[in-house]
């Protein structure tokens, strides 16, 4: 993660005392999925609801990540 990354964060996130659990920092940003399930198919989904933009932060940073341990991992 880069600074600007980590900035974003930070500013963002503000006091992480606000936050009662990792559940609810992962719905602020809208990672936490979402129960869709219909019958006896269980099933989730993402949810379109929460910060948009440092949903979109740190799906970059796990895309960097993963194309980093992708290429060492060749090496």
């Amino acid at each position: 993660m880069g600074p600007t990354c980590a900035a974003r964060l930070l500013v963002e996130v503000g006091d992480r005392a606000r936050f009662r659990s990792e559940a609810h920092v992962a719905s602020w940003n809208g990672t936490a999925p979402i129960e869709a399930s219909s019958g006896d198919q269980v099933r989730y989904r993402l949810s379109r609801t929460g910060d948009r933009q440092i949903n979109r932060v740190l799906y970059n940073v796990a895309a960097d990540a993963s194309a980093s341990n992708h290429v060492a991992s060749i090496a």
